[in-house]
């Protein structure tokens, strides 16, 4: 595998693990399975120097976490990314401070004719409020978009406009709902007292309303389209990168998402994997294996657990999109493959069989 040079557009080895990691790494052997702790009560992400609280070092179920970052500018980043998918197309939009910049991107992709349309309305640092919480009304209201994900008890509430994305009208109305005992998964990684991670991950929410594109109206229906979430508060090092995947959707009445993410959290003991079955969590606790051509990303990305046969899982893409922002030495790239999963996952004594539910496959890097 490769990564993307996201400053030079040249390729290189990827690495297992961050370089921050490095030295520590060196220092002692890692394993491919560890245990993470459960949290189970709300907690800081910060203490009063702005250094990494070690209680919020683990996982829950629910959003527990308040990231109150302070300082180490131009370290903190912040993003709320929201991707809606259904088989027929996926509307995505992130907002986004990287301490230097904020910026509204938004993205619309037709899997059948391959359409892909994006837009971004890059700001200075502080143009909108980042909620500290996860559960938190987010907008961005701008001459170019207008956006708000407004949250309302069960469910949040999504307005979206843009002129011109790519030469189309996009215009979407629609609600996220939240059932009642659904869980997310949130983690909070650690690579060194001064930088570290709080991701909030959930997929499997239904949606319902529509987004109409230069005129043309795509239904979003609660049994076919469903939201994903990535909130993602933190201190990053300079240089960075991952892998992720989401695979969603229903298969007859259950509901299945599977988050897999990798390289950026190898050798801290913390991971962002998990299956979500009909609501309820279940936390992967070991590293993955992902095997793809990024000479080709249109080949089939398959993601595997390393220590277990819990995960085996194929994406099939069908549209591959990379995408990239530089900005003098800062710069962020990657590609994303949509398309359909197949395989296995095995959990608390079942083997599900994953038939054909729609997600996607990433690699991104960052000089940041």
């Amino acid at each position: 595998m490769s990564q993307p040079d996201a400053a030079s557009g040249t390729r290189s080895k990827l690495a297992p693990h961050l370089p921050i990691l490095n030295a520590r790494l060196a220092r002692s052997e890692t394993t491919p399975t560890y245990q993470e702790r459960e949290l189970s009560e709300p907690t800081l992400l910060c203490d009063a120097r702005g250094r990494l609280n070690p209680s919020a070092v683990g996982w829950s179920r629910a959003p527990l976490v308040k990231a109150n970052l302070k300082g180490r500018w131009p370290r903190k980043k912040k993003w709320n990314f929201w991707n809606w998918i259904s088989r027929e197309f996926v509307f995505s939009v992130t907002v986004a401070d990287l301490d230097y910049a904020s910026f509204c991107a938004a993205s619309f992709i037709h899997f059948e004719t391959g359409e892909s349309l994006e837009a971004m309305d890059l700001k200075w640092s502080g143009f909108t409020p980042m909620p500290e919480e996860v559960e938190q009304t987010v907008r961005w209201k701008s001459a170019k978009m207008d956006y708000a994900a407004i949250h309302e008890g069960d469910r949040i509430r999504v307005e979206f406009h843009c002129g011109d994305l790519q030469g189309s009208e996009v215009r979407a109305e629609f609600t996220v709902e939240k059932p009642k005992e659904h869980e997310s998964l949130n983690v909070v990684v650690p690579w060194t007292p001064r930088h570290f991670q709080l991701n909030s991950k959930d997929n499997t929410l239904p949606c319902a309303g529509h987004v109409t594109v230069g005129g043309r109206r795509f239904e979003m229906a609660p049994e076919s389209c469903h939201a994903v979430q990535d909130f993602g508060r933190g201190v990053w090092p300079y240089r960075s990168f991952w892998n992720w995947g989401v695979c969603t959707g229903r298969q007859g009445d259950t509901l299945i998402g599977v988050n897999l993410g990798d390289k950026w959290t190898t050798g801290t003991g913390s991971n962002e994997n998990g299956i979500c079955y009909n609501g309820r969590l279940t936390k992967i606790m070991e590293d993955l294996r992902w095997d793809y051509d990024p000479s080709d990303w249109m080949k089939p990305w398959r993601v595997r657990t390393l220590h277990s046969d819990g995960v085996d899982l194929t994406l099939t893409p069908v549209v591959a999109r990379t995408s990239g922002l530089r900005l003098g030495l800062l710069s962020t790239g990657g590609t994303c493959a949509f398309g359909a999963w197949k395989g296995v996952v095995r959990f608390e004594d079942r083997e599900i069989e994953i038939r054909d539910l729609m997600g996607w496959a990433e690699e991104f890097a960052h000089r940041w």
